[in-house]
């Protein structure tokens, strides 16, 4: 591979329609949030903020990236099992393009994963479904658990019936699926060579399913998926002390299940507009002013815009150059 570190070549029209459509998603959202919400009172509800907490808030949401690391490492296959610097690479390149790259951080994902972390195509695609089935079952736990702590609005619990579905249908094929990789090449004899292929594409992803079928393996990869749920709550709580508001578990586990829900699709670059959306939403659910509730919305989220740029400060680090002094994804 010859030149920048990042995906080469002009932009798909599937791809530029995304583009151009998360941001108009944020326009939208900022033309909305210019003529509601009352900027003097936010902005002195930001100056009256506790600012020590709000760059605690930063470290918090940092202390999730380990657990996402290790995580991505138990899922990748031994045989192609990536170092901890290296798959702390891959997953630093990963929230970069999902926050830059409405619709598209899922193939820059697998692309990262192939690439910088050396997994074969059906290797990366495997540590990835695999990630969004644990990532999914986390959602539905913590919207659960939001469900019992406090009385959710109904478009959560809709959510959570929804997902809880899905979920568990997802889970059963993959489960299913895992153990049929020889079953899938037996059907690929005697076809054609094009099928024949197709199928054993097929039947090496299954075989790449390893932690499907290791209980004691998928137990700590769901474990780590929960973990980064509870450093969830943590950030939250953090910003609510910074901006005032009385620290809840309850309260936090609110705004994590909704953004679950509310974030599924990246419809706008870094889900922005959305996002302050749905943690608004919430806080006015809960009866928490609007200017208070909007300054806990930004500085959630500026507390992971703050992650993700130590998360490329690092790669600027850790990303071996080339000979002109460009950095590079395919060299050692």
């Amino acid at each position: 591979m010859n030149g920048p570190t990042t995906t080469e070549g002009a932009a798909t029209p599937s791809r530029r329609m995304w583009w151009i459509l998360g941001w108009c998603v944020l326009v939208l959202f900022a033309g909305i949030a210019a003529y509601a919400l009352p900027w003097a009172d936010v902005l002195t509800a930001l100056a009256g903020a506790q600012w020590h907490w709000a760059l605690l808030a930063v470290f918090v949401s940092l202390a999730g990236w380990p657990f996402w690391i290790l995580q991505w490492q138990l899922l990748a296959p031994k045989a192609h099992r990536p170092s901890f610097s290296r798959m702390a690479q891959v997953t630093a390149l990963s929230g970069a393009a999902n926050t830059s790259l409405p619709m598209t951080g899922v193939v820059a994902s697998v692309g990262f994963l192939i690439v910088r972390g050396r997994l074969p195509p059906s290797a990366a695609a495997s540590v990835y479904t695999v990630d969004q089935l644990m990532t999914g079952i986390g959602k539905v736990a913590t919207l659960a658990l939001a469900a019992l702590l406090v009385p959710v609005p109904d478009w959560i619990r809709s959510g959570l019936l929804t997902l809880s579905g899905i979920m568990a249908l997802v889970t059963v094929a993959l489960l299913v699926a895992a153990h049929g990789g020889q079953r899938l090449r037996r059907l690929g004899i005697g076809l054609g060579a094009r099928p024949a292929r197709l199928i054993s594409h097929v039947a090496d992803f299954v075989d790449h399913l390893e932690p499907l079928r290791s209980p004691l393996l998928t137990a700590a990869v769901l474990a780590l998926a929960f973990a980064k749920a509870g450093v969830e709550v943590l950030l939250v709580m953090t910003v609510q002390v910074a901006v005032g508001i009385a620290p809840s578990v309850a309260a936090a586990v609110l705004v994590v299940a909704a953004l679950d829900l509310a974030t599924i699709a990246p419809v706008s670059p870094g889900h922005l507009g959305v996002f302050e959306a749905t943690v608004i939403l919430c806080y006015q659910y809960l009866g928490v002013p609007l200017p208070v509730a909007t300054a806990a919305a930004l500085i959630h989220h500026g507390a992971l815009f703050g992650a993700s740029l130590v998360g490329l400060g690092y790669l600027g680090w850790a990303l071996p150059r080339d000979e002109s002094g460009a950095r590079r994804l395919d060299q050692p």
